[in-house]
């Protein structure tokens, strides 16, 4: 029996690729994306197994309405892809209130009003699985992303309290923490605070960086993505790329590392 998969974000990246990859298989696919116009293509592609809708996550009364068209269309949602948002690129100082705000609507609680919506119908089929697309800066901080790693953070931890909350009613969860990808990220989708001049040499020293770092390939990266979703048994955490894995995986053991270098001071406190 076909599956409902549920992406939102799907006009560009990651999004649009779960579309394209997940057509053949025969599967039902809701994409949604602020203007349908931007993935009209997608729909024209399997008429009868793409069903397109418009969808700000920003506007709960869109996201409603995508998730009851949803069920109109296919009876039923299996697979919610929480997969829209963006980059805000910056210093911490730089940010206006507006921009901060916006981060936070988009990344965060734009993803916790589609969660909202599609659980009634999860809890009423007691099935389900949501996919909450994080970043390795869910784990990792640096310089000029502070905000955006804060709501990548956000998603982190309201995903680990809502797995442990949902599991009774059969629902999974997964936290896709995807490496540097060639997508929108740097691109189009990205937007920027302006740039005060005595963060030049930051600013200089991350494009170097950045422009160093290995792109991972997109297309790739959620071929993985849909293989642990299918796998039967997927994880809580799921690092995409050999960048993701080793860098959370540095990042943790630096963690330890400083916990049990101050715990004796710590158990002061005791």
């Amino acid at each position: 029996m076909s599956r409902v998969w549920f992406i939102t974000g799907t006009s560009t990246g990651f999004g649009r690729k779960f579309v394209e990859q997940l057509i053949p298989t025969g599967d039902k696919i809701v994409a949604t994306a602020r203007n349908i116009n931007d993935i009209a293509d997608l729909k024209a592609a399997s008429p009868n197994n793409v069903h397109v809708a418009a969808l700000d996550v920003t506007n709960k009364e869109q996201i409603q309405a995508a998730v009851d068209e949803a069920v109109a269309t296919f009876g039923k949602i299996d697979i919610v892809v929480n997969n829209a948002g963006y980059g805000l690129f910056g210093m911490l100082e730089e940010y206006t209130d507006e921009q901060t705000r916006h981060q936070f609507d988009v990344n965060v609680f734009g993803m916790l009003d589609v969660i909202r919506a599609t659980l009634p119908v999860f809890k009423k089929q007691q099935a389900g699985h949501y996919v909450n697309i994080s970043s390795i800066f869910g784990v990792w901080a640096i310089p000029a992303y502070s905000l955006y790693a804060a709501s990548k953070f956000a998603v982190e931890g309201f995903s680990k309290s809502m797995a442990v909350e949902l599991a009774p009613f059969g629902i999974k969860t997964t936290i896709v923490e995807p490496a540097i990808f060639v997508t929108e990220f740097m691109g189009q989708s990205r937007k920027m605070a302006d740039p005060l001049p005595e963060y030049a040499p930051v600013y200089e020293a991350f494009d170097k960086s950045y422009e160093a770092v290995p792109k991972g390939d997109q297309g790739k990266a959620v071929e993985a993505i849909i293989a642990m979703i299918n796998s039967g048994n997927p994880p809580l955490h799921f690092p995409v790329g050999g960048m993701a894995s080793m860098g959370i995986r540095d990042e943790l053991g630096k963690r330890i590392d400083e916990v049990v270098q101050w715990e004796s001071t710590s158990r002061l406190a005791d």
